[in-house]
């Protein structure tokens, strides 16, 4: 097993007790913690809380884990918003996956929160903005993000508007430029998912019935 922080700080020393060589599914440890209203992942992702920080652990394929690594490290160093990478713990045992070690994004939100807790109006144009700002401020730094929605996206209140942060890098590709075919791909994809993702708000009665999940999607890319 090898850990692989960034830096090697005592940031993360409090980790190093728990039980890497389980299954992270099947992890017992007092410090594990639920979050409410947590986002959508096709990984197994679990929350721990140590020394007043709270972590997110995400167990995924050691190439993948040391791909997100390296581009959310790039992403910070461009004052990008996401979220920060502590490390990848790899070389966990026989059929375990990696884990990814970031830190939960402090008094951030996801889509699901804001839209349940939505007081005199639904969010749906801020929510939009704060996304399409994130989509353009990462396509100006030559990242394809190949995965955009609202669901791979943390949201923080700052003076009454909504900012968004980048989760998950799983997909993305970092370039000197982006071409306008990759932009535009990366700007359909975000279009298709955030449909989907209104969609299932709208099943859920989240979504008010005057407002149409295919009309705000498709406002994405004049935005």
């Amino acid at each position: 097993m090898r850990f692989v922080f960034s830096p090697p700080t005592e940031e993360a020393a409090g980790l190093l007790s728990l039980p890497w060589t389980e299954p992270l599914e099947d992890w017992y440890d007092p410090r594990l913690v639920e979050i409410r209203q947590r986002g959508i992942s096709r990984h197994i992702v679990r929350f721990v809380a140590d020394d007043g920080e709270l972590y997110a652990l995400k167990a995924v394929n050691e190439n993948l884990a040391r791909r997100e690594y390296r581009l959310l490290r790039e992403l910070a160093e461009l004052n990008v918003p996401a979220v920060h990478v502590v490390g990848i713990v790899v070389d966990r045992g026989p059929d375990l996956d990696s884990i990814l070690v970031t830190r939960f994004l402090d008094y951030s939100t996801t889509y699901r929160a804001v839209f349940s807790s939505s007081r005199g109006g639904q969010p749906t144009d801020r929510l939009l903005d704060a996304l399409v700002e994130l989509l353009v401020r990462l396509h100006l730094c030559g990242f394809f993000w190949g995965d955009c929605s609202l669901s791979n996206t943390l949201f923080r209140y700052d003076a009454g508007t909504l900012e968004a942060y980048l989760v998950d890098a799983e997909t993305s590709e970092r370039h000197p430029t982006l071409t306008p075919g990759q932009r535009r791909y990366d700007v359909e994809l975000a279009e298709e998912r955030v449909y989907g993702e209104l969609l299932d708000l709208q099943a859920g009665e989240m979504l008010s019935p005057q407002l149409d999940p295919l009309e705000i999607a498709a406002e994405l890319p004049r935005r």
